[in-house]
């Protein structure tokens, strides 16, 4: 049996849960807590299409939306989906 719990967060909560898991982990040996290395997880060509977004944000600095209004649509679009998945 295994299992896997995705914590994505870095908040006071998120971090809280985490120590409580490690903590468990040092008394329950089949409790193993890793933490993932996101930077490997990138292909060559998501690199690739990265640096490309990145070159063309530096040459058109008045295109796109502020990081302060992307993250909030991003995170009203999170909770809306969970609301509308788990009803």
């Amino acid at each position: 049996m295994s299992f896997t719990i995705k914590i994505t967060e870095n908040t006071p909560q998120s971090l809280s849960i985490v120590n409580m898991l490690k903590a468990l982990a040092v008394d329950y040996k089949f409790l193993q807590i890793e933490e993932d290395d996101i930077s490997s997880e990138l292909t060559l060509e998501q690199n690739k299409e990265l640096d490309s977004r990145y070159e063309y944000v530096l040459q058109n600095p008045t295109v796109g939306k502020p990081w302060n209004v992307t993250h909030r649509q991003i995170t009203i679009l999170r909770y809306i989906f969970v609301i509308v998945c788990f009803s």
